[in-house]
């Protein structure tokens, strides 16, 4: 089993070539992770991915699917398996799984092991070869708990709605956005406003489950909603709806908690990432013989796995 970079990650393991959230078009298999833009590749080989992430890709982008591979489920490939389990970083997000003669590899994509309210946290495989993600595998990156973060913007919410103004996140369409709003939902009894981006891929993954209360901004009753003031407006563009009462503007990303986050009123340090802390207990418990890096700080954390005894790598 070879794993390399060539206009993207690929492994090669007999006669294939599994391109990992890249892909060169007619050319092996694509496992993708999830719909985030950022790990979809421009030239597409036939794709694999969860149901979830198939039907995100099938609503924004058009993309020869040949496989939906659910949590569990296994392909046969001639004498190569592929499976799946989630990562815990948005709905429908997977870490994949190649076996070929006794070497199991295992590929992250982006992770996040803890728990929310919409998600359980991606649980360690035990792998002869880990490819992870080092996106905050600095020691500088411990999260506070999630229910603290929560309590956190919560709080934000009713002082802003008492102020008389509009609570309003920029998040990311997928991920952030359901998370945000599943708080809402769970905590406070106010009407959740969503852009017609988020609407969307809110509607295709409740066909997978997910149930979410909400008003898409695009509808009469949230437009009303949305005027009337007392809401939170849930967006992945900061754009101002029209109404009479002032937009408070927010973000939940895991950089503010070491960074400014200018030109908002106010930034919590959510992740669908999972911190160094998690990233390190993950590579303990996967007992992986091999590690290679891939995003982040993976000068930093490749130092660091090293001084534990591992055999870490950037890729």
């Amino acid at each position: 089993m070879k794993i390399g970079r060539d206009r993207g990650l690929f492994v090669k393991a007999g006669d294939s070539v599994f391109w990992l959230d890249s892909g060169s078009e007619g050319y092996g298999f694509s496992l993708i992770t999830h719909a985030h833009w950022d790990h979809l590749p421009n030239n597409s080989s036939r794709v694999i991915a969860t149901p979830e992430t198939a039907s995100i890709l099938k609503l924004f982008r058009n993309r020869i699917l040949e496989k939906t591979l659910g949590y569990g489920e296994r392909l046969k490939l001639g004498d190569i398996e592929i499976s799946s389990q989630p990562s815990g970083h948005v709905v429908g997000s997977s870490q994949f799984i190649i076996e070929e003669d006794g070497v199991r590899l295992v590929y992250t994509g982006d992770i996040n092991t803890y728990d929310s309210l919409i998600l359980r946290g991606a649980k360690p495989i035990e792998a002869d070869i880990l490819v992870i993600e080092a996106t905050y595998g600095s020691p500088r990156y411990v999260f506070p708990r999630r229910e603290e973060i929560y309590a956190r913007i919560v709080r934000w919410i009713i002082e802003v709605i008492k102020s008389g103004e509009i609570p309003a996140f920029k998040v990311y369409a997928l991920g952030k956005a359901q998370e945000i709003i599943g708080m809402i939902n769970a905590y406070l009894d106010v009407p959740v406003i969503t852009s017609w981006t988020i609407s969307r891929i809110n509607e295709k993954l409740s066909e997978h489950g997910l149930k979410l209360d909400y008003l898409p901004i695009n509808s009469p009753e949230g437009l009303e909603a949305f005027r009337g003031g007392e809401c939170v407006y849930v967006s992945s563009r900061r754009s101002n709806p029209p109404s009479k009462h002032r937009i408070r503007w927010s973000v939940a990303t895991g950089w503010a908690l070491r960074y400014r986050i200018n030109g908002y009123d106010k930034a919590f340090p959510l992740s669908g990432h999972a911190d160094f802390p998690g990233l390190v207990s993950y590579i303990q418990e996967s007992c992986a013989k091999k590690i290679y890096l891939v995003h982040g700080f993976v000068k930093e954390f490749s130092k660091h796995l090293k001084r534990m005894g591992f055999d870490a790598r950037i890729l």
